[in-house]
């Protein structure tokens, strides 16, 4: 009988497979990798910046209203003004939300960004969404969905304060707040005042 040479695994087809699965980990881990560490931002956008302070595009934190209840945020210098609603607090069963601060500043053509930074405060024993689902913002009649990405956890007997954000057209001058809970709504509503 004759010698039999072993068979290379790689010359077998579930050599092949493993191998080529091997490559695509790895390419898809280094691709990961590198867009965490900016490298396709084509250094718009750092991953973190020195100080502990946010990366742009992040949250910051709510500048505090001025007297008379009109808010600015960072498009000061732009002139935005954002009047807050007279009652500010919104509360069904053991959840309530209480709106802190509000700003806006222009976005994209024809647009501008109203940012409303909101605590969400859980009275209940077990975690409940905190998340941009339970708000839409009615201006010019049209329901606007938030482009925010809010999505947290708040634990039972606690709070947490995160904004909201929705993108509307430049021309509106009153919006209207829905906030929505599982018995219903509340709404709150905002004047908006161009430079």
């Amino acid at each position: 009988m004759a010698d039999e040479k072993p068979t290379s695994w790689w010359a077998t087809l579930p050599g092949l497979l493993t191998a080529a699965a091997a490559v695509i980990t790895a390419v898809t881990g280094l691709l990961l990798g590198l867009g965490q560490l900016g490298v396709f931002d084509g250094g718009g956008r750092p991953a973190a910046t020195p100080g502990g302070a946010p990366a742009a595009g992040t949250s910051q934190p709510a500048e505090p209203a001025r007297p008379g209840g009109t808010a600015t945020g960072a498009a000061e210098s732009a002139g935005w003004t954002v009047d807050l609603p007279a009652g500010r607090t919104y509360r069904a069963a053991d959840l309530e939300y209480e709106i802190l601060d509000a700003r806006v500043r222009p976005d994209v053509a024809g647009k501008v960004a109203l940012t409303i930074s909101v605590r969400c405060t859980n009275h209940g024993r077990y975690d409940v969404n905190f998340w941009d689902s339970t708000f839409r913002l009615n201006a010019g009649g049209v329901n606007h969905s938030p482009d925010s990405g809010l999505n947290e956890l708040v634990a039972g007997d606690s709070s947490k304060a995160g904004d909201v954000r929705f993108t509307v057209p430049a021309d509106t001058r009153g919006a209207l707040l829905r906030i929505k809970f599982t018995e219903g709504e509340s709404t709150a509503q905002f004047s908006i005042s161009p430079p």
